[in-house]
């Protein structure tokens, strides 16, 4: 009962990242209909510059979430003004997705032979103090880095959700999102609405990355392992439901974790992988079908 507790714990701390790593994502997906392929390289190099803070000056990657953000803001400013803003020209949604896989993968191409050139391809992790440290709960070992990564998963996924529902900017938002050209007649400047949804959908990624290096590791081209992830998740959610994105994530985890108890550690994604399968099978829509903004 110990070793299953221990990693029921272990499912719900990695499935709380596996939320925030999606939550950018599916922003982004459900704001402009863009599929952001290179979600996962903008994670990676959100864990670079929480990296290099740490190890140039030994800023605690969590303290160092306000620079990654705004860094990772500005980001999402220029490749929205750059690549995905032209986008926005095209007739139909289907073209405006197929037509964001493939700029975003340009941008994969770009971000990740660049990351490569600074800071060569070796792995890179954070070893901070707390590395490595757990507290015992209930006879479970919790880890330091897990719970950090756990609050940090609810403390942005709330803050979205506030976000969205409560201030001008969230109304704007939902306004672009159900009816672009009756928002700009009442007034609504929706590029500014979409350029700013851009950077915070990039913030949010250098927020995940931060995580990820803390309690992984990251290389330039480690990109793909996150993006699945957070396909998955979004799919399991469903399309534009970011209030059930991390409850999804939640959801992965812990599939994850029964995979590690029926198969083992290294084939604990299969048990995952298959169960997913199964529910677009039967439900598409995914697990949590309501298909709009909160």
């Amino acid at each position: 009962m110990d070793i299953f507790w221990q990693t029921i714990v272990y499912g719900i701390l990695v499935g709380a990242l596996y939320g925030l790593v999606t939550l950018g994502l599916g922003l982004l997906m459900g704001v402009m209909k863009f599929l952001n392929v290179a979600h996962g390289t903008f994670i990676v190099l959100g864990g670079y510059v929480s990296y290099w803070l740490f190890t140039l000056y030994g800023v605690n990657p969590y303290l160092s979430l306000p620079a990654v953000i705004v860094a990772m803001f500005l980001a999402g400013l220029l490749v929205y003004r750059v690549t995905l803003s032209p986008l926005l020209n095209l007739p139909g949604i289907g073209e405006r997705m197929n037509s964001s896989m493939l700029v975003t993968f340009g941008i994969i191409y770009v971000v990740d032979n660049l990351m490569t050139i600074l800071w060569k391809p070796d792995v890179r992790s954070i070893v901070a103090p707390f590395t490595g440290t757990s507290i015992d709960l209930f006879g479970s070992k919790l880890s330091v880095t897990g719970l950090s990564g756990f609050g940090v998963a609810l403390i942005v996924g709330a803050a979205l959700y506030l976000v969205l529902t409560g201030t001008p900017f969230g109304k704007h938002v939902r306004a672009a999102t159900q009816d672009a050209e009756a928002a700009e007649l009442c007034g609504i400047n929706v590029h500014r609405t979409y350029l700013i949804s851009s950077g915070i959908a990039l913030a949010l990624a250098g927020v995940a990355g931060t995580v990820v290096v803390s309690s992984y590791s990251i290389s330039p081209n480690g990109g793909l392992r996150w993006l699945l992830v957070a396909f998955v998740v979004m799919m399991l959610a469903g399309e534009g439901n970011l209030n059930a994105i991390i409850p999804a994530g939640l959801v992965l985890g812990l599939l994850e974790a029964v995979g590690v108890l029926v198969v083992g550690g290294p084939y604990r994604q299969v048990v995952a992988l298959v169960v997913f399968i199964v529910i677009l099978i039967f439900r598409p829509q995914g697990l949590f079908s309501r298909r709009r903004l909160p």
